[in-house]
């Protein structure tokens, strides 16, 4: 037996300096290969005996054949779990939060009763304008019965109604815009477009409209705030006053004012220790005796339906946070007339444990109310910054704004001659919304208009039947059925005690 042959019988007690005991010293390129010896003694001990499927295979097959087929399955197992690896730890530092339930339930009292705002789809009053009236003295263009007051108060209802009833009047304000570029500032103007709707209102609080807060009649004018929208003059129950959700920048002209500083803040809650007459107000028990009921009557001369196609008369509804401005033109439900609709809410809370204002927004993918300032907001939510959003685009498009946007003193409300070029920009904006999206992939998040981490929602679920206004057992009503011939009511009502909120947190504290 050589040197060499004793030298691979007692493999584990060798290593480089005894290789070179049993080599001569002037050949040194024998230890590199008895090494590579070693090491594929090794290996091959140990695919021999490894509980990893495949590798005995890969040493004891005589096939080749087979042996590269136990290889490659080897390697794809590798690569396999390599890439599930880095998919984990791609989602890990992509998406450091998880959504998951609270542990117990929380009570009612501790959020606000959602904000309903109410817009009377009748927007002017007959004797303040006779709209079927004008409407078709103009297409007949014959205005010889036709004031100069109601020929302007015509004019005004132009962004309200649909465009074709001012067609010719929007081409005729057109071309004086074109002999005048200054003209869209010295035509009628907009900028007291409140002031008109006030004036001319159909809908009276004192006089047509009825209400209940918690089982308690309650005069409307004291619950129910003015609020200018894009759908006109609405009344609003339980919302922040304007002055507290716009920016002192905004140059709109507001109505009345409404309560000021409220004990709650959306990521904070209702101010400890103060438990009556806060505001926004809050209900402690769930049920239809703790409810918002309002009555809304019309005259029977106020109905008219030539303003719009497809109008469903009577009132339409939005449900909102108390710091939301709402748009009711697009999110709504409709009360018809003479009917009774009930509304059972569900309120939906997100909250957030405070490692979550550690990451950055774009990884949370959501903002806290005071993290992102906006130029006509002093709240943040994601509704004001799509609105805001909206408002810049149509600056940028037109060079002016709807009359229901905030707007800083440098900007005009648009006139007649401009409407053409709102309603282009309304048709453009989601398509650039949808270019965003496609150029730098940000989704929902055009604008960076995140959604608020601590956010709080109501849904709905909406019940509706006809109201026997005529019934003689209502004696309550023999006096208003000869003036009303036409009724809305609305009940709204929290349909349970307690909630179970989500909770924003990190997975770091999730494990």
């Amino acid at each position: 037996m050589t040197q060499s042959d004793n030298f691979l019988r007692n493999s584990d007690s060798l290593n480089t300096s005894n290789i070179r005991k049993y080599l001569p010293k002037n050949n040194r390129k024998v230890t590199s290969r008895f090494s590579l010896s070693l090491i594929r003694v090794y290996i091959k001990e140990y695919c021999e005996v490894s509980t990893i499927q495949g590798l005995r295979y890969i040493v004891i097959s005589k096939s080749s054949v087979e042996r590269l087929w136990w290889i490659s399955v080897f390697m794809g197992c590798v690569m396999g779990c390599s890439y599930m690896t880095y998919l984990v730890i791609n989602r890990w530092i992509t998406t450091p939060v998880l959504v998951t339930l609270a542990t117990k339930e929380t009570p009612i009292l501790e959020i606000p009763f959602p904000a309903v705002t109410i817009c009377p789809e009748t927007k002017i009053s007959h004797n303040c304008l006779n709209y079927t009236k004008v409407m078709i003295a103009m297409k007949k263009k014959n205005l010889t019965n036709i004031s100069n007051r109601e020929s302007q108060n015509y004019d005004y209802m132009a962004p309200l109604c649909e465009l074709k009833n001012h067609a010719e009047k929007i081409k005729e304000q057109e071309r004086k815009h074109l002999l005048d570029r200054h003209f869209s500032y010295t035509s009628r103007s907009l900028g007291d477009y409140a002031e008109f709707l006030s004036r001319c209102k159909a809908l009276d609080l004192n006089l047509n409209a009825y209400c209940q807060w918690m089982g308690n009649d309650v005069e409307c004018a004291k619950i129910l705030t003015p609020l200018l929208t894009d759908e006109g003059l609405c009344y609003s129950f339980n919302m922040f006053d304007v002055r507290d959700i716009y920016s002192d920048i905004n140059q709109m002209k507001y109505f009345r004012e409404g309560w000021r500083n409220p004990d709650w803040h959306p990521d904070e809650g209702y101010k400890k220790g103060k438990i009556e007459k806060t505001y926004p107000r809050r209900t402690f028990l769930n049920g239809a005796k703790n409810s918002l009921i309002v009555a809304f009557f019309t005259n029977k001369s106020e109905i008219y339906y030539s303003c719009r196609d497809f109008s469903l008369q009577g009132i339409r509804v939005s449900l909102h946070a108390p710091t939301k401005i709402p748009r009711p033109s697009q999110v709504f439900f409709s009360v018809g007339l003479n009917r009774l609709t009930t509304v059972s809410v569900t309120p939906t809370l997100m909250r957030t444990t405070p490692a979550i204002q550690m990451y950055d927004p774009t990884k949370r993918n959501c903002y806290f109310s005071r993290e992102r300032k906006l130029k006509y907001y002093k709240l943040y939510n994601q509704d004001n910054c799509n609105m805001e959003c909206w408002t810049n685009y149509t600056i940028q498009h037109c060079g002016c704004t709807h009359f229901y946007m905030p707007r800083d003193q440098h900007t005009k409300i648009c006139n007649m001659s401009r409407n053409d070029c709102l309603n282009e920009a309304s048709i453009s904006y989601p398509h650039a919304i949808f270019e965003e999206h496609v150029k730098k992939n940000i989704g929902t998040s055009y604008c960076n208009c995140f959604p608020l981490c601590t956010e709080l929602k109501y849904d709905a679920e909406i019940a509706t039947g006809e109201w026997h206004f005529y019934n003689s057992d209502e004696v309550a009503l023999d006096g208003m059925r000869d003036w009303f011939s036409n009724f809305e009511l609305l009940v709204v009502y929290f349909n349970i005690g307690n909630y179970i909120c989500c909770l924003l947190n990190s997975k770091e504290e999730n494990n």
